[in-house]
C-alpha cells in the first residue's frame, strides 16, 4: 500500500513539475516569437493576421490573396512559403486561424469550419480586402472551401494544397481516439511542450516526409510556438470533430462555383490524395487537379514557385474579368 501511495505521489509531482515547466516554456516562446501582424476584434474575438502589401502593385483590379494555414501551424508557415513570393505584386492576408498563433479560440466550437469562417470574414472586412483568391493547406483547405460556400460573392477563386476534404472510409484507429481523450487534459498541458522542443528536427522531418524540410523551417515557421499547450489543445479540438465535419461538408462541394485548383502531392502520407484531393476534383464543377509527383504534405514549400504561379494565374484572370466592368463604369460616369 505504501509503495502504491509513493508511486501515485511521484506521478503527481512529475506532472505538476512538467506543467510548471510547460508554462514557463510557453512564456519564453511567446517572448522569442512576438506577433508581427495586426490584431482585429472579430465579433468579440481577438484575431491576429499579417496584412502584406505588394512590393510592386500589379494593374488595378487584382484580388487579395487569403492564405489559410494547416493544423498545428501558424501564419508564419504560409508567410515563409508563399506569402513572401506573392507579395511581389499581390496583396496577401494571412490570419492565424482561431486558437493558433496569436488568435484566440473565442467561445464558439473551434472544430467548426463555419465558426472559423465567421471570424476570418470579420478580419477581412476590417482590412477592406475586396475580392479574394482563397488558398488553404491541409485543414486550411477545408476552411477555404467553407469560406467559398458561405461567401460566394467575395471569393473569385480557390487554390487548395493537399486539402483535408473527405472522411477516411475506415474512420480513426482506436489507438488514435484513445490518445485524443488522454492527451488533451493531461499530456498537452504538461509533457508536450518540453518534449516537442527536444524533437523539433524529428517533427519537421515527419510532417515533410518524403521530402526534406528547409534547414531553418522550425525557426522561421515558429513551429515550437504552435506546439504550446493552449494551441495544441485547439488543434486537438479540430481533430476530434473533423470526421463529423467532413461528412457534413462532402454533399456541399458541388456548390463551389469558382475556378478551383487542387494541388495534390502524390506521396502525401498525411492526407492521401486518393481519399481527398482526387475525390474533391470529381465533386467541384470548375476544379482542375494538379498532381505534384513525389511531393509530400508540405508541398507549398518545396514546390512554392509552381503553386505561386497558379495563384497569380487565377489573380490575373480575375483582373481581366473585372476590366470590362470598370471600363463600362467609366463610360457611364
Amino acid at each position: 500500500m505504501t509503495t502504491l501511495i509513493l508511486l501515485v505521489l511521484s506521478v503527481v509531482v512529475l506532472f505538476t513539475a512538467a506543467g510548471w515547466v510547460s508554462c514557463r516554456l510557453a512564456r519564453r516562446l511567446e517572448a522569442r516569437y512576438p506577433p508581427r501582424g495586426v490584431f482585429i476584434n472579430a465579433n468579440g474575438v481577438r484575431m491576429h493576421a499579417l496584412d502584406l502589401a505588394p512590393a510592386r502593385p500589379a494593374a488595378s483590379g487584382q484580388p487579395t490573396v487569403l492564405l489559410l494555414h494547416g493544423a498545428n501551424l501558424c501564419c508564419e508557415d504560409m508567410r515563409m512559403s508563399l506569402g513572401e513570393r506573392l507579395t511581389q505584386r499581390l496583396r496577401v492576408i494571412i490570419p492565424d486561424r482561431p486558437g493558433q498563433g496569436y488568435s484566440v479560440t473565442g467561445t464558439g466550437p473551434v472544430a467548426s469550419p463555419a465558426y472559423q469562417v465567421t471570424l476570418i470574414r470579420e478580419v477581412l472586412r476590417d482590412r477592406d480586402a475586396g475580392p479574394l483568391i482563397v488558398v488553404g493547406h491541409s485543414f486550411g483547405g477545408l476552411i477555404a472551401l467553407r469560406y467559398a460556400l458561405d461567401n460566394p460573392d467575395t471569393v473569385a477563386g480557390l487554390v487548395l494544397i493537399n486539402p483535408t476534404t473527405h472522411p477516411r472510409p475506415q474512420g480513426l484507429p482506436l489507438f488514435q481516439r484513445a490518445a485524443e481523450l488522454l492527451m488533451k487534459p493531461l499530456v498537452t498541458y504538461t509533457l508536450l511542450p518540453p518534449l516537442s522542443l527536444a524533437m523539433m528536427k524529428r517533427i519537421s522531418a515527419r510532417i515533410f516526409r518524403p521530402e526534406t524540410p528547409p534547414a531553418d523551417y522550425a525557426e522561421r515557421s515558429r513551429l515550437a510556438l504552435a506546439l504550446t499547450a493552449k494551441r495544441f489543445a485547439a488543434s486537438l479540438e479540430e481533430y476530434a470533430g473533423l470526421r463529423d465535419q467532413l461528412i457534413d461538408h462532402v454533399p456541399r462541394y458541388g456548390g463551389i462555383q469558382v475556378p478551383t485548383v487542387i494541388v495534390a502531392g502524390t506521396a502525401d502520407p498525411v492526407v492521401p490524395p486518393q481519399v481527398h484531393a482526387e475525390a474533391l476534383a470529381q465533386a467541384v464543377p470548375q476544379a482542375r487537379l494538379l498532381r505534384l509527383n513525389g511531393a509530400g504534405h508540405m508541398a507549398h514549400h518545396a514546390h512554392a514557385d509552381t503553386i505561386a504561379a497558379e495563384i497569380e494565374r487565377l489573380a490575373d484572370a480575375v483582373a481581366e474579368r473585372a476590366a470590362p466592368t470598370r471600363a463600362e463604369a467609366a463610360e457611364r460616369s
